[in-house]
């Protein structure tokens, strides 16, 4: 009983700190609500490309060397992100169809597989230059990512 106390204490503690510091800056607390507007697609480091059944977008990205792509499977068919070009996926350095279910596949610009209706994959950019993408299951559909 004492440690459910304790715990209510706390908790009740942490959430006047969160309030005080919230009111102090902007004098009004925040709500959320199912409504409020969603999350940018640029966090931190890391940048959306959404796959639709037209394609990916935006079309084109900038990202600075180091930042992570995620590319978000929105369509109803399935993504391969790769490294273009159709179908040996060579042009980001190193990268090479072959190299899939190695263990170099971890470095490479290639989903090494189907990705379905919901699924997230994301590669990390440590090569600047300008690389272009495709869907290895849907050719036609292309992205360019500009590494900074």
């Amino acid at each position: 009983m004492k440690q459910l106390i304790i715990l209510t204490i706390v908790a009740v503690a942490l959430i006047g700190i969160v309030v005080f510091l919230y009111t102090r800056n902007s004098g009004e607390v925040p709500t959320l609500s199912p409504t409020s507007t969603p999350l940018p697609t640029v966090l931190g480091s890391k940048v959306t490309v959404t796959y639709s059944d037209s394609g990916y977008g935006p079309a084109t990205v900038t990202v600075k060397k180091g930042d992570t792509v995620v590319f978000d499977n929105k369509g109803s068919k399935m993504m391969w992100t790769a490294s273009a070009v159709h179908p040996t996926h060579k042009a980001y350095p190193d990268s090479d169809i072959a190299k899939c279910e190695t263990p170099s596949q971890a470095g490479i610009f290639d989903a090494c597989r189907g990705y379905g209706p919901g699924e997230l994959w994301e590669f990390k950019f440590n090569e600047q230059g300008t690389w272009k993408y495709h869907n290895h299951l849907q050719p036609s559909h292309i992205g360019t990512i500009i590494v900074e």
